[in-house]
């Protein structure tokens, strides 16, 4: 069994591949990561099926799991994957650890300084590479900090960095200690939660409305930008708020031009080994 694990800046994120090609993602907060017995919990007491189709179906928790676990750790936030292996190496001393580099993501890149670009934005590009091959592709990353990258003839060509939705509620009282910070919704699905409704009626609305409406505005202008230059273009949404910017994604932009991946890091994380 193989886990990808995702250090960001909110969250922390482990992708569980099992040898039966199974696939599940378990996701905590990274605020409760100073309590290691917390963290220890959280991340590997969850239930997992075995792969076995003799009935009846073993449940373990990934602390009792009988073999030896391989731990591919993306670290694009501040908690260190180094103390991440330290609390696993606990429970399992016999596992495996990988830190996944830049060096080791396959994929050309083609921007001024290769080495500063963050891993994130090269995994979610390597992982919508190997999906959707060489068609032109802008990859959208919509998380702490939003990406909209190039992706073409297998080759990162760089893109955008703004802040995310709740980066972006977080910076409302810098501005005036008078305005409030909103809640971004954060649920499985955000799909059913609809955009704000303008003009907002409150100070609340209002800002839920200039976050929203201001961010999906910067995606159609990067997005006009690009299309404008080649028609086979795919947009791959992906990231923690991806579900709840879909809808007003796909009512603008064609939905069979749209490809949502939520968890497309982890996605890259598993396939930079599996080959």
């Amino acid at each position: 069994m193989d886990i990808a694990v995702d250090i960001g800046n909110s969250n922390l994120k482990c992708g569980i591949f099992l040898p039966d090609g199974g696939y599940e993602v378990h996701g905590l907060s990274v605020d409760g990561l100073h309590d290691m017995e917390k963290l220890y919990r959280e991340l590997l007491c969850w239930d997992l099926l075995s792969e076995s189709n003799i009935l009846p179906i073993k449940v373990f928790t990934a602390d009792a799991y009988p073999d030896p676990i391989t731990w591919r750790i993306a670290q694009t936030g501040w908690f260190s994957w180094q103390k991440l292996k330290e609390v696993i190496r606990r429970l399992r001393p016999h596992d495996n650890f990988t830190n996944v580099t830049r060096k080791q993501i396959p994929i050309k890149v083609a921007v001024k300084s290769p080495d500063k670009v963050g891993v994130d934005r090269l995994l979610v590009a390597f992982a919508a590479m190997k999906m959707y091959g060489d068609s032109p592709m802008l990859v959208i990353d919509a998380g702490s900090a939003i990406t909209v990258d190039v992706v073409q003839d297998q080759t990162f060509c760089g893109g955008a960095i703004f802040p995310g939705l709740t980066t972006l509620a977080e910076t409302y009282p810098i501005i005036s200690k008078k305005l409030p910070v909103v809640s971004i919704p954060n649920f499985s699905d955000c799909t059913k939660i609809p955009p704000p409704v303008y003009p907002g009626k409150s100070t609340e609305d209002a800002i839920q409305n200039g976050i929203y409406w201001g961010t999906v505005g910067a995606i159609m202008q990067f997005c006009g930008m690009f299309f404008r230059r080649t028609e086979d273009v795919r947009l791959i949404l992906a990231g923690g708020d991806s579900q709840y910017l879909l809808p007003e994604i796909t009512r603008i932009i064609p939905s069979q031009q749209v490809k949502h991946h939520r968890d497309l890091v982890l996605e890259g994380i598993y396939r930079c080994f599996a080959e």
